[in-house]
């Protein structure tokens, strides 16, 4: 097997993967609203590589994945809001965590 196909399949394989743990995450409520659309981008993003990919493998009228670009393009910015709502979230709660000013935590021994 050529290196192109190796990585053809690999990167199919991972897209799925992709794919349906983004849609399976999406339907869960427990998580914020900004992070189920970051979720929808993912999975949305992860869907059109899975279909240009198809395209490539079966010829489908000379497509050639290499101009498939929105699909990385939009699992990326899922990709980058998922980052960032983390981020936010740690901060928070490390604020939330912290001991009002003037107090020390108590020490541990």
């Amino acid at each position: 097997m050529n290196d192109g196909a190796f990585y053809l399949y690999s990167n199919l394989a991972c897209n799925v993967v992709v794919a349906i743990s983004a849609v399976w995450l999406l339907t869960d409520r427990r998580f914020h609203r900004l992070m189920r659309a970051c979720h929808a981008l993912l999975a949305a993003g992860a869907l059109v590589n899975v279909a240009g990919m198809l395209g490539a493998i079966f010829g489908f009228q000379n497509i050639d994945y290499g101009h498939v670009w929105p699909g990385e393009l939009v699992a990326n910015f899922g990709t980058g809001g998922l980052l960032v709502f983390r981020i936010w979230q740690t901060s928070r709660s490390r604020r939330a965590a912290a001991p009002p000013e003037g107090q020390e935590e108590p020490s541990a021994s």
